[in-house]
C-alpha cells in the first residue's frame, strides 16, 4: 500500500483549490510539499500504471492520477481498457 502522503496528494489534486494548477506548473515542488520519497517521486513522474502500482497506489487513485498527469488521456482510455491492462500485469 502506498504511503498516506501519496494517496493524500492524489486526492488533494481534485479537492484543493489551486493545487492542480501548481502541479501542472511544477510537479516537483508539489512532491516536495508532500514530503514524497525519491522512489515515490520517480514513480509519480513516470506516471504509468506499473510505476504507480510499484509504490502501492490504489487502482482507482492510479486512474485519477493518470488523468491529472495527462488530461488528454480521458479521450484515449476507458475503464474496460484500464482494467484489462491491470489484469495483464497481475
Amino acid at each position: 500500500m502506498a504511503r498516506y502522503q501519496v494517496h493524500k496528494m492524489i486526492q488533494d489534486l481534485s479537492h484543493q483549490l489551486g493545487l492542480m494548477e501548481r502541479f501542472q506548473a511544477d510537479r516537483q515542488q508539489v512532491f516536495a510539499e508532500y514530503e514524497l520519497t525519491e522512489t515515490e517521486r520517480a514513480a509519480l513522474t513516470e506516471a504509468s500504471p506499473p510505476a504507480l502500482a510499484s509504490i502501492g497506489v490504489h487502482p482507482i487513485l492510479q486512474m485519477h492520477y493518470l488523468l491529472f498527469s495527462n488530461p488528454d488521456m480521458a479521450s484515449h482510455v476507458s475503464m474496460r481498457d484500464y482494467l484489462a491492462t491491470l489484469a495483464k500485469e497481475h
